[in-house]
């Protein structure tokens, strides 16, 4: 470790506080070296207030700045120290940070600087910055500039270091007429920093759509030169226009999607169309169309479509051409419209060997039916307060669909129903795969209708990963309480949730709760410790457990048992009774090794059997007491806040992914990295890292 002294303070100033003397105020390192490791400085205060201070705190303004002093009093006349320490790893290049004392009683605040240049070792310069670009390494290659309006110059900068020894000139010899390139500086020492300003002028560029460019850039070290090359990639769109919607030409659209069907390797090119429609009053200009996949063309014979006509788009598939069984790939037309200045087409198609002809895939003497009516948000909010169980099946099935249209119709369905929610007793029930948790489900579940009210149990069944398919089977295990009439039952999938539960489960049981059903069941996925999402929508948490599953060690495992209000111990029947108890005897050892959960409630541990229908009622007794215990103290009100304020992030996360991936600019650098990273000319990371550098300084 390095020591220094703040010794560019030589003459003792005092401080803005007379009362205490700061003599050094400074410290300069000068360079130094990554590999020297951490280096320190002294600084040194005079106590001239007559009384006795001390150090409250020393802050700092980043991490790679550590303290150390002294809490003991500091008397009149005494000198105290305070010692800077700066840790040079992974930072390399010029530095300058701050640390701020602050004395008691006085609160006065002293400001102590550490400032010098970190030479890089090779490791880190590599790290940072990973492309190798001549004499230079860069942290990009690529300059992005996104999405430019036609016209318009935008400004991107890419980051550079000199890793080397001796001192680097930077020039530009050949760039394309549309760009420029300033290096800031021009010559850079060693150690340095250099940052190449890249500005893009559309108006000299006479395109469309995604544009690559290579600029070469050249470096002269020690009389040698370099040359390599940098990468420029922009979308060029028309201007927002600046007539009325009204006026503005509009563009009406055959289809969003072409289908090849079925291709043969050994036949001739297939061919499909495109209609565009010019809907609006002004003249549609048709300026690109571009194919992300070199097996498909796209050509138009029409670039101008005067208002009220068409031009055709023709698609053609080179199925020589298709290396995979499967075309899935998409096509951009560049328009003049200002609502679809960029037009994203997905085509498809199947690509096998030449055989026998294919049977038609639908029944030609196949009449299809009517589509039934999509029902209002009032028909829906009313059918629901009325305990509709059709219209509320409906409503379900409406919040978990995909379609944009769909989503913006729930969520009016349940805002509406919001003011009539909140009287109901969620209880979350899960535990391993075969623990008998849809079985208990149907004993309980009558148990609790007995005493009245309504019940609905929202079954969540695992999705396959591979498929994305669900058997949605658990009802089939409910035999009585499935054709109960105040009993709803509805499987969901899972669809990929983290934690077990479906993602819309929490919509699901606001509409429960406005049909009047005033005891909701969450049974989840039963996937082990990691299912904890269902804590964060129920009142009462109910893990149910089986015998010889695991030792007390694996009860005392955080995760799933700390989330739990209760545990149950099924199957306690026939032989298997003195197992059960003994299971019963270590999770109630296990639980005394938790802390207390926030409700300040232990929880029980009982056992039971579903099947035989014994210890049903201690097991409703517990999570009566639970219920009468957290209302009387207010936590069941506390956790409900929690709970809503909870999902309001839970939302906000997913409407920034749905922003990120919707971004049409998002969507054709991601189709250009695909190239890149699969041709091997870019890593995965480094790819993921310049669309999303992209997308947050199009956010700033």
């Amino acid at each position: 470790m390095r020591m220094g002294v703040a010794a560019i303070s030589l003459l003792c100033s005092m401080s803005a506080f007379a009362e205490i003397e700061q003599i050094d105020s400074v410290c300069d390192f000068s360079t130094i070296l990554e590999s020297d490791g951490k280096v320190e400085a002294a600084f040194r205060f005079v106590n001239h207030t007559g009384n006795d201070i001390s150090i409250e705190q020393v802050r700092t303004t980043c991490g790679c700045t550590a303290t150390r002093f002294a809490r003991t009093p500091i008397h009149n006349g005494d000198t105290a120290v305070v010692e800077v320490q700066f840790n040079p790893s992974g930072r390399p290049g010029k530095f300058e940070k701050k640390a701020y004392a602050t004395f008691l009683p006085s609160r006065n605040r002293l400001v102590m600087t550490v400032r010098g240049k970190v030479v890089a070792s090779e490791a880190t310069a590599v790290s940072r910055y990973p492309e190798s670009v001549a004499a230079l390494r860069f942290k990009h290659r690529t300059a992005i500039f996104g999405q430019i309006d036609k016209g318009k110059t935008q400004a991107v900068t890419l980051d550079g270091y000199n890793a080397t020894t001796d001192t680097i000139s930077v020039a530009f010899p050949s760039l394309p007429p549309h760009i420029t390139a300033v290096p800031v500086p021009s010559i850079v020492p060693p150690g340095d920093q250099v940052s190449i300003v890249l500005k893009y002028d559309t108006s000299k560029k006479n395109a469309w759509g995604l544009n690559c460019d290579t600029i070469t850039i050249a470096t002269t070290q020690s009389g040698r030169r370099l040359a390599d090359f940098l990468e420029a990639s922009a979308v060029i769109v028309d201007a927002p226009d600046t007539l009325s919607p009204a006026l503005a030409p509009r563009v009406g659209l055959s289809s969003r999607h072409v289908d090849f069907g079925t291709l043969s390797r050994n036949g001739a090119p297939c061919r499909r169309q495109l209609v565009l429609t010019n809907t609006g009053e002004k003249p549609l200009e048709i300026r690109s169309i571009a194919s992300f996949s070199p097996a498909v063309k796209a050509t138009s014979g029409i670039s101008t479509i005067n208002k009220g006509e068409s031009a055709v788009v023709e698609i053609e598939a080179n199925v020589a051409a298709i290396a995979d069984a499967w075309l899935d790939t998409e096509i951009k037309i560049y328009t003049n419209a200002p609502s679809s200045r960029c037009i994203t087409v997905q085509y498809t198609g199947l690509n096998v060997n030449s055989g026998i002809a294919q049977p038609p895939s639908v029944n030609p003497y196949f009449k299809p039916k009517a589509r039934r009516r999509i029902l209002s948000v009032q028909e829906y909010v009313e059918g629901i307060l009325k305990g509709n169980v059709t219209i509320l099946s409906k409503a379900v099935t409406l919040v978990e669909s995909s379609i944009p249209e769909h989503q913006a119709l729930a969520q009016e369905v349940i805002e509406k129903c919001l003011p009539y929610t909140g009287n109901s007793r969620r209880i979350g029930i899960t535990g391993v795969p075969g623990a008998g948790k849809s079985t208990s489900i149907d004993v309980f579940g009558l148990h609790v209708l007995k005493r009245g009210g309504k019940l609905a149990v929202l079954a969540i069944d695992p999705s396959s990963e591979r498929t994305k398919g669900s058997i949605l089977g658990d009802k089939t295990r409910m035999e009585k309480l499935s054709v109960h009439p105040d009993a709803f039952i509805r499987p969901s999938p899972s669809a990929g949730s983290l934690g077990g539960v479906a993602r819309k489960t929490r919509e699901t049981i606001v509409l429960c709760e406005a049909a009047g059903y005033d005891n909701i069941f969450v049974e989840t996925v039963g996937v082990g410790q990691s299912e904890t999402a269902v804590h964060s929508m129920v009142d009462f948490f109910l893990l149910i457990q089986l015998a010889g599953t695991g030792d007390e060690l694996q009860g005392i495992k955080r995760g799933i048992m700390e989330m739990a209000d209760g545990i149950v111990i099924n199957k306690a029947d026939g032989d298997n009774i003195d197992r059960a108890k003994l299971a019963q005897a270590e999770f109630r050892n296990a639980l005394h090794l938790f802390p207390l959960p926030p409700s300040g409630i232990a929880p029980e541990v009982l056992t039971y059997s579903g099947y035989f229908e014994i210890g049903i009622d201690e097991v409703w007794q517990m999570i009566d007491r639970y219920f009468d215990a957290v209302k009387k103290s207010g936590y069941f009100e506390r956790k409900r806040h929690e709970q809503e304020k909870y999902w309001m992030y839970e939302s906000i996360n997913d409407q920034l992914k749905a922003n990120f991936y919707n971004d049409p600019v998002i969507e054709d650098m991601l189709k250009a990295k695909e190239q890149l990273v699969l041709g091997s000319r870019q890593s995965s990371f480094i790819a993921a890292r310049d669309v999303l550098d992209y997308y947050f300084n199009k956010k700033s």
